[in-house]
């Protein structure tokens, strides 16, 4: 008998828990110089102008200008510079 596919949204709306609970992608933002991220499984890419993370819904790229990681623990990390877009890559 196959497994079946868990819907993360749907459990966290059962057990009433925010999604981030259930491993998606918490991503807070001061302003655009700096943002915390939680959650994510890996860096893929690292650069002054670029940071692609490994998550659970496939890949977050943080895109900007003299980026540096600040803090880096576990599943959290801060990056600060100049940010000027985020977005999700499939």
């Amino acid at each position: 008998m196959g497994r079946k596919r868990i819907d993360p949204e749907a459990l966290a709306e059962k057990l009433e828990l925010p999604l981030e609970a259930l491993g998606s992608l918490l991503v807070t933002a001061v302003g655009n110089r700096r943002l915390l991220i939680e959650n994510h499984r890996g860096i893929e890419l690292f650069s002054e102008f670029c940071l692609r993370l490994r998550a659970a819904e496939g890949c977050f790229a943080v895109y900007g200008d003299g980026l540096c990681i600040r803090s880096l623990g576990g599943r959290t990390l801060a990056v600060e510079g100049n940010i000027r877009s985020m977005e999700w890559e499939g």
